[in-house]
């Protein structure tokens, strides 16, 4: 049995204050929204909603990177 595909995206926030990461979460979120949109979707912000997501915050130098992630197949 194969394990299903995995979808990830990532990105930065330079202040390590959570109220200053919304931007940074919503550019994650995006970026996997398009990854797992088929082309020519036209709202790709719809295929995240009802899934389960995955959050890992990383401390950096200055700052934090969000990962988000799913399985191609974890929408319930």
């Amino acid at each position: 049995m194969t394990e299903p595909e995995k979808y990830s995206a990532t990105a930065e926030s330079s202040s390590m204050d959570p109220h200053d990461w919304g931007r940074a979460m919503a550019l994650a979120l995006t970026r996997l929204a398009e990854q797992i949109a088929p082309g020519g979707s036209d709202d790709i912000h719809a295929l995240v909603v009802g899934r389960n997501l995955h959050l890992k915050i990383s401390d950096e130098p200055g700052g934090v990177t969000i990962t988000v992630s799913t399985l191609a197949d974890s929408a319930d």
